[in-house]
């Protein structure tokens, strides 16, 4: 079964390689990776490495974090999904919107389409979702999907791929599993 995840507006799906242009203008800018990388750019080596990691989560575990779609007008606004945590277990929530389309409520609608996803189609006991401690934007949709704050982690402790950074971790449960 192919990857979508959809929600009113917008909807997920697997990269593409004529996505790229969209990512490296989203890694290349400050505001939007400050709380990805402390606002530094992403070289080309950590796009195909994005790329390949996510291809691999889709071949293995048939999930990943890919583009969001704007539904209207077929325009790459964000990045989102599903992905494993390599270290956790766990299966982790991740988004980015981009800043041309902040305070619009799509963070929170993806978000929701994406525990659904989770939850229904994956049948997931469970989803994790972390942040920079202080990304209130971020906290605040984790907090409105109604997930429960687990604590202060270091990011490498949970996913090899993170950095050494300490992150919030907010945890939800499958109500039917």
């Amino acid at each position: 079964m192919p990857f979508r995840i959809e929600s009113e507006r917008l909807y997920i799906r697997p990269w593409e390689a004529g996505d790229r242009p969209a990512l490296t203008r989203f890694v290349n800018d400050a505001d939007m990776m400050r709380y990805i990388s402390a606002g530094q750019a992403w070289d080309e080596a950590r796009i195909d490495a994005l790329f390949a990691r996510q291809a691999g989560f889709l071949e293995r575990y048939g999930c990943c974090v890919g583009p969001v779609v704007l539904k209207e007008t077929g325009q790459v606004v964000g990045m989102g999904g599903i992905q494993p945590q390599d270290k956790s277990g766990f299966y982790e929530f991740a988004w980015w919107i981009w800043k041309d389309y902040w305070n619009r409520g799509l963070a929170t609608e993806i978000a929701r389409a994406m525990l659904r996803h989770a939850f229904e189609v994956m049948k997931l006991p469970r989803v994790v979702a972390v942040a920079d401690v202080p990304n209130a934007a971020s906290i605040r949709v984790m907090q409105k999907l109604g997930m429960r704050y687990e604590g202060v982690r270091n990011a490498h402790d949970l996913a090899e791929r993170h950095p050494e950074v300490e992150v919030v971790l907010y945890m939800l449960e499958n109500p039917t599993a």
